[in-house]
């Protein structure tokens, strides 16, 4: 039997992403199998376990896409810093992303989703200032630390008190300062001039493509 063209497999990577987001509407993210997603996607459990390792594996890809991905936020707040992104930009995303940053909360638990984020939020910060064997700088982790909690904080608020959800009009200022603040104080953190981390910031969007709008 033929193995599948890339654009098969991608098809079905994407069949199963959209799976586990529809089961996570109306299950504990605890409750949700393998079996669960496959019959979901009408695909079957090898289809699976060809693109994901396991449960875990399919949760940290699904987050790492709606942080790190294509059109994600954390793109667009990065792009706002380099400014290649628009406030306008950033608005859209942040109405359609908050919606499933709030269900991985509400089903899956404040912790899990908290540890997740801000390792991918340290990793890509480390790829961006660090030369290879470099570590980040003590201050530089409390500053992105500060900075993740908060915006995570905000959005954990509206997951659990739906009805006085905070409005998209403050959670863009939060974010547009907080890429203010990032600037300005983890160039001093980290020994690098502010203008060197705009440039790194930069040369990773455009090494990822996140510029081609």
């Amino acid at each position: 039997m033929a193995r599948p063209r890339k654009s098969e497999r991608d098809a079905a990577g994407i069949r199963l992403a959209n799976a586990f987001w529809t089961l996570l509407e109306h299950h504990r993210l605890a409750n949700i199998t393998v079996g669960m997603v496959a019959e979901q996607a009408e695909l079957n459990r090898g289809t699976f376990y060809y693109h994901f390792k396991s449960m875990d594996d399919l949760v940290d890809r699904v987050i790492e896409d709606e942080i790190l991905g294509n059109e994600s936020v954390m793109q667009n707040a990065f792009g706002l810093i380099a400014g290649s992104s628009t406030v306008d930009s950033l608005e859209t995303l942040i109405n359609r992303k908050t919606d499933r940053f709030a269900l991985l909360i509400n089903q899956g638990g404040m912790d899990l989703f908290s540890v997740k984020i801000k390792r991918l939020v340290f990793a890509t910060w480390k790829a961006i200032l660090c030369d290879d064997g470099e570590e980040l700088a003590p201050n530089t982790r409390l500053i992105i630390e500060y900075s993740t909690s908060g915006i995570i904080g905000i959005i954990t608020y509206g997951a659990r008190h739906e009805t006085e959800s905070t409005s998209p009009e403050f959670f863009l200022s939060f974010v547009k300062n907080n890429s203010e603040f990032l600037v300005s104080q983890i160039g001093i953190a980290q020994g690098i001039p502010r203008d060197a981390v705009l440039e790194r910031v930069r040369a990773t969007l455009r090494i990822a493509g996140m510029n081609d709008r």
